[in-house]
């Protein structure tokens, strides 16, 4: 049997594959960053205490936080613990995203979710990727950046007067309590970022179509760009914008001579059938 996750910070998602079975599990997020050795043995142990441990030959597991050996260690540390017997193979969230969206295809692969990302993938590996600066200097085109594109409009004074009633409305909040979540309260890219459910939601209104035509722009001018020959590798992405926003990113890709192909909310089904159906290494 085969064990595939995919982990972001807050929940991770399982499959486990016998034949043609797939079971469904989920546990919270295991960023090494947040979380121990001790913590990823004790979440696996309370999902797969009836699964016979032996049985399972091989875990992949992608990972947000899975960028280095000594993070990863962590999480093989953790899985060695509950599965002895299984090879174990932690790859970062990135690598997870690619093989989810573009299988066994070159292309451009994207994560568009609370932040952003991309890559150049060559069907099996990412071959290229540049620094990300985080939620402060870069995401563009994720759930943080449109989410402070919102805020700064009703910080400024900009919103009409139906969309700021609407949005008191819907966060019953002030400009004093924003400032002090967004610069004195933990998490603030998880704060910035459940704003931009209120563009979703406000769509059809010309500002907030404008906004979000207009971080869309700067995630394939200040990403997508980057990489050579980018107007003839499709585009694939996974991630809950990504999956949301797909109409206007499409209308926003075709600015930029961009063919976009597959957009999934969760990587997770992708990779099963990657693992599957195409085959892992």
């Amino acid at each position: 049997m085969i064990l595939i996750a995919d982990s972001g910070s807050s929940k991770t998602d399982w499959r486990l594959i016998d034949k043609e079975v797939i079971s469904q599990y989920s546990c919270i997020g295991l960023n090494p960053d947040f979380v121990d050795e001790a913590i990823v043995a004790s979440e696996l142990n309370k999902i797969f205490g009836l699964v016979n441990k032996e049985t399972i030959s091989e875990i992949y597991f992608y990972g947000s936080g899975c960028s280095s050996e000594s993070r990863n260690a962590i999480i093989t540390k953790g899985i060695k613990n509950i599965f002895p017997a299984a090879a174990i193979h932690v790859y970062h969230d990135l690598l997870g995203a690619a093989r989810a969206a573009c299988g066994k295809n070159r292309g451009v692969a994207g994560i568009l979710g609370t932040g952003s990302n991309c890559c150049l993938f060559d069907g099996d590996q990412v071959i290229q990727e540049f620094r990300s600066g985080g939620y402060i200097l870069s995401d563009e085109g994720g759930g943080v950046d449109i989410g402070k594109r919102i805020l700064k409009a009703f910080i400024e004074g900009r919103m009409d007067k139906d969309l700021k009633e609407r949005f008191l409305k819907r966060y019953k909040t002030n400009v004093d309590d924003i400032l002090e979540c967004m610069y004195k309260k933990p998490f603030a890219n998880k704060y910035i970022a459940n704003f931009s459910r209120f563009a979703y939601h406000n769509r059809e209104n010309t500002f907030i179509s404008e906004i979000l035509q207009s971080s869309f722009r700067a995630y394939f001018k200040n990403m997508i760009t980057r990489y050579d020959d980018y107007q003839n590798l499709p585009l694939n992405l996974t991630g809950s914008i990504a999956f949301y926003y797909q109409e206007v990113i499409r209308k926003v890709a075709q600015e930029f001579n961009v063919k976009v192909g597959n957009i999934l909310e969760n990587p997770i089904s992708g990779l099963t059938l990657y693992h599957t159906n195409l085959g892992a290494e």
